[in-house]
C-alpha cells in the first residue's frame, strides 16, 4: 500500500475564515486581548491626563487675563474653554476607537496561535480515537507553531506508517495461520482475533475515518 509520506503528496488546502472562527480558544484569546487593551488603556489615560492638565493651565492662564481686562479676555476664554472640550471629547473618541482596534488586532493576533492549537488538539482526538486518515490538515500561511506542527506531522505521518506496517504483519501472520491444513480450535479463535484486529487497523487507517 502506497502512503502520501511525502509533502508533495499531501493535497493543499484552502481555509476560508470566518468571523465565528477567530474564537477558538475563547479563554485564551480574551484573556491576553484584554491584557493588553488594559495596558493600553492605561497609557491612554495617563496621556489624556497630562494633555488634558496642559489644557487647564492654559485656560487658567487666560483666566487671569479676564480678570485684568474682562472685555478683552471674555471671547478668548469662551474659546479656551470650547478648546479644552474638543480636547476631552477627542481623548475619549481615541480611547474608544484605539480599544476596539487592539480589541481587533488582539483577536486576530491570537487567532494566528489558537488556530494552530485548535488543529493539534483536533488531530490528537483522533489518534486517541485510532483515526489515522491519510491526510493531515496543514497550517495556513501566516499562522504561528509552523515549526513545531512540522515536528507534529511527522509524528503523525510516523504513527500512520507503523500502523500500515502492522497490517502487512497481520496479513503476513493471517495468510501463515490460513495456510495450515488442519487447525486446533485455539488456533481458529487465534485467527479470529487477528483478523479482527486487522479490520480494526484497516479501519483507522481509512479517509472515513476523520
Amino acid at each position: 500500500m502506497t502512503q502520501p509520506n511525502e509533502k508533495s503528496d499531501r493535497p493543499s488546502f484552502t481555509h476560508k475564515r470566518k468571523l465565528r472562527n477567530y474564537l477558538l480558544d475563547v479563554g485564551l484569546q480574551l484573556r491576553y486581548t484584554a491584557f493588553i487593551m488594559a495596558v493600553a488603556v492605561l497609557l491612554t489615560g495617563v496621556l489624556g491626563y497630562k494633555v488634558y492638565q496642559a489644557t487647564q493651565e492654559s485656560s487658567r492662564i487666560v483666566l487671569l487675563t479676564v480678570q485684568a481686562d474682562p472685555a478683552a479676555g471674555a471671547e478668548l476664554l469662551a474659546r479656551f474653554q470650547a478648546n479644552d472640550r474638543i480636547v476631552l471629547y477627542g481623548m475619549a473618541g481615541f480611547g474608544v476607537v484605539l480599544v476596539l482596534s487592539i480589541a481587533a488586532a488582539g483577536i486576530w493576533l491570537t487567532h494566528k496561535v489558537a488556530g494552530p492549537l485548535h488543529n493539534i488538539a483536533t488531530t490528537c482526538r483522533r489518534i486517541r480515537d485510532d483515526h489515522l486518515p491519510p491526510v493531515l490538515r496543514q497550517l495556513r500561511h501566516g499562522d504561528e507553531l509552523q515549526a513545531f506542527h512540522a515536528q507534529f506531522s511527522e509524528m503523525y505521518v510516523a504513527l500512520r506508517t507503523r500502523a500500515v506496517g502492522d497490517i502487512a504483519a497481520l496479513d503476513k501472520a493471517i495468510a501463515a495461520v490460513e495456510a495450515q491444513a488442519a487447525r486446533s480450535p485455539e488456533l481458529d479463535l487465534a485467527l479470529a482475533e487477528l483478523r479482527e484486529q486487522r479490520a480494526r487497523k484497516q479501519r483507522s487507517i481509512e479517509p472515513g475515518a476523520a
